[in-house]
């Protein structure tokens, strides 16, 4: 009698299990995507249509003048470079800046998000605002962007800098329980913010002053898609390990600045060890009581880093 009475709670449990495992699956794949494009419409931002999806996207600056495209971390949203979009403007560039898939209020599409899908996504904002060659400023993976669309399209880059650079490895690797189809999927789509909420606290060395900029996070990650496409993101991308493509880009020789947070903890200042020998042209700006969003920190210090660099590297600006 016993043996009975547990294979029928086994079997309750696992009917229960399957049936909440459907439920989870059901509504991944049927995100009702409303509040997003209701937000994106109040925006009032510009758009771009293509394939993959619609990017939201922000110009600053007289036309006639040499581009720059900034390009936000793997938590980021185009509003975490505000901090630096007038400092560039007044040194007389053009600053565009977008929201990578995904993130922000740029769409969602249900595919892989490889460096393919945000390299296409960087050409075509390159291509809607009409820039022959541009510089390019990437945070956190957004420099594993910028370096990949680089290495791909030399032509195109007149210089790159790095702030906060990912694609660093370290001993620990990312949890291979993620890896695992469905798991995956269930834990990050019930506890994907309090998974990812600590690291992005952990982006700022005094996060007191600017507790703000994650309240902006969370209402960015609550939007459907957001955890769904981050998963993808940490699956499909090289976002902690981009050695490969850093070796390539120190032979590529492009004009190169790395600015580096002290206390960064997510890929730590020491990484400039591995980056002198992989990348040794590149000049490499260390900041203090900087973590890893170094640009929202020490904003000052980090638009003077790059205004001076864009100076000497503009192409005759």
């Amino acid at each position: 009698m016993e043996c009975i009475l547990k294979s029928k709670v086994f079997l309750y449990f696992i009917s229960a299990l399957s049936l909440f495992s459907l439920v989870t699956i059901y509504q991944y794949h049927n995100e009702d995507m409303t509040t997003l494009v209701a937000a994106r419409k109040a925006a009032g931002d510009e758009l771009i249509n293509s394939e993959a999806g619609v990017t939201r996207y922000q110009i600053f600056g007289e036309r006639n003048t040499k581009t720059v495209i900034l390009v936000h971390s793997f938590n980021g949203f185009l509003e975490s470079w505000n901090p630096n979009v007038n400092s560039l403007v007044n040194a007389g560039y053009r600053v565009v800046l977008y929201d990578l898939f995904g993130r922000g209020l740029s769409d969602r599409p249900r595919v892989n998000y490889d460096l393919r899908l945000f390299r296409r996504q960087l050409a075509s904002v390159i291509s809607e605002v009409g820039a022959d060659k541009v510089h390019l400023v990437g945070s956190s993976f957004g420099c594993v962007i910028v370096s990949d669309y680089a290495n791909h399209h030399p032509e195109k880059v007149e210089s790159i800098v790095m702030v906060g650079p990912a694609g660093w490895p370290n001993e620990n690797g990312r949890n291979r329980l993620l890896d695992t189809p469905i798991i995956g999927e269930l834990v990050f789509h019930y506890f994907g913010q309090q998974i990812l909420r600590p690291k992005v606290e952990a982006y700022l060395f005094n996060l007191s002053k600017f507790h703000e900029v994650v309240e902006e996070w969370d209402t960015f990650a609550s939007y459907p898609g957001f955890m769904r496409s981050a998963l993808s993101t940490l699956r499909n991308s090289p976002v902690l390990d981009y050695t490969d493509g850093w070796k390539k880009l120190g032979n590529l020789g492009k004009p190169t600045m790395f600015i580096w947070g002290k206390q960064d903890v997510s890929f730590p200042y020491s990484n400039t060890e591995k980056l002198s020998k992989l990348i040794p042209h590149a000049k490499v700006v260390s900041i203090e009581d900087a973590a890893h969003w170094v640009n929202i920190e020490q904003a000052e210090e980090v638009n003077n880093a790059i205004a001076s660099f864009l100076s000497v590297n503009n192409g005759g600006l």
